[in-house]
């Protein structure tokens, strides 16, 4: 099954981004394309669900589309660069959040119910200076109860060959009442229904965590990449039962990707 982890995707979108850089030098041949597509395979090892204990192996797609500086599709998540200069990029976006399945794991979660898909819409900013990026993004649910979530990012990205890119990023992110209590939180019905006792999970930040990639060009149209991370659960997220007596508030994640891009 594709993943529907949260840091899988995310690791597919890292290893997506990261493949352009490692071929800047080599990309000759999609010179002139206005739009360049990358598709790809990943694979690898994360959470079960956001806060498990339990690791599973995760497919997931490692797909980029991008139209000049304007439009930037990633693994689920589109964004629209109506403010461009040398240095800021930012707009609307776009994106699909996975949910939770009971199913996930049927000892932890059981009782708990399932946590519909989401279909996001935000705004987003971005700076870049060099190799140093920072960005930040906000998006609110917008088909269903999942709440909102804003994301900080930064990282650098370091060019050690013609063929070879290294980066490395740090992130956290804040989310609403809403997507704490559907995620953390344990209602009363659900406290009858499971061995967790009711917990009320209120707005906060709900984790910070670190990242180290690589991106290596084979050819100006074939890379391999790999990513691996740790995000630490904090507040509310990290004293949920869910996690506290079923799961753990570190949690890690490793994948590898090889993607194809030509132009068109």
């Amino acid at each position: 099954m594709i993943a529907r982890n949260a840091l899988a995707l995310s690791a597919a979108t890292a290893l997506a981004t990261l493949a352009p850089l490692a071929m800047a030098q080599t990309d000759q041949g999609l010179a002139g394309s206005d739009v360049i597509v990358g598709l790809g395979v990943a694979g690898g090892f994360a959470p079960a669900y956001e806060g498990a204990d339990v690791y599973k192996f995760q497919p997931a797609p490692a797909i980029s589309l991008s139209w000049g500086d304007t439009l930037v599709v990633e693994n689920g998540t589109i964004r629209v660069a109506v403010i461009k200069t040398p240095w800021l990029q930012a707009g609307p976006l776009a994106a699909w959040r996975p949910g939770r399945q009971e199913d996930d794991s049927r000892r932890r979660l059981r009782g708990l119910g399932d946590i519909d898909d989401s279909f996001d819409l935000g705004a987003f900013a971005r700076v870049e200076f060099g190799g140093w990026s920072a960005g930040i993004a906000a998006r609110q649910d917008a088909v269903n109860d999942g709440g909102a979530l804003v994301d900080l990012t930064t990282g650098y990205a370091l060019p050690l060959s013609d063929s070879f890119t290294l980066s490395l990023g740090a992130d956290a992110t804040w989310a609403s009442d809403d997507y704490m209590a559907a995620n953390f939180g344990i209602s009363r019905r659900q406290a009858q229904r499971s061995d967790y006792s009711e917990f009320k999970a209120g707005a906060a930040f709900k984790n910070i965590g670190v990242s180290l990639g690589g991106s290596y060009a084979l050819t100006e149209r074939w890379a391999l990449g790999a990513t691996t991370g740790y995000q630490r659960l904090l507040g509310d997220a990290a004293d949920s039962p869910i996690v506290k007596q079923g799961g753990s508030a570190d949690q890690y994640y490793g994948f590898v990707s090889v993607t194809y891009r030509f132009g068109l």
